[in-house]
């Protein structure tokens, strides 16, 4: 799963529950469109992702994304990716 930023943050890859990465795109600043779509934060040097704002992006019709979504956001939280309330996940930068 990926999330390229460039003027606004898009969810690419979606059925790609085994990464999780952002993708600057044209010198954006990442924070700054991150935080305008109510999409995540940076903090040293990893992006914040809102765990709603990825879920609600969630290919539609796909009965089974939801419960890998789960899954991935689960497995990253037992890795001290994720938040304590389960409401952002970490994310690398490239």
């Amino acid at each position: 799963m990926k999330v390229v930023v460039g003027t606004e943050p898009q969810l690419v890859e979606a059925d790609d529950l085994t990464s999780l990465s952002v993708e600057r795109r044209g010198g954006a600043d990442v924070d700054a469109v991150l935080r305008a779509a109510g999409a995540g934060t940076v903090a040293d040097e990893h992006a914040w992702l809102s765990i709603a704002w990825l879920r609600a992006r969630g290919p539609a019709g796909d009965a089974e994304w939801p419960a890998g979504f789960a899954k991935m956001i689960h497995y990253a939280a037992s890795k001290g990716w994720a938040d304590a309330e389960h409401k952002t996940v970490r994310a690398h930068i490239v």
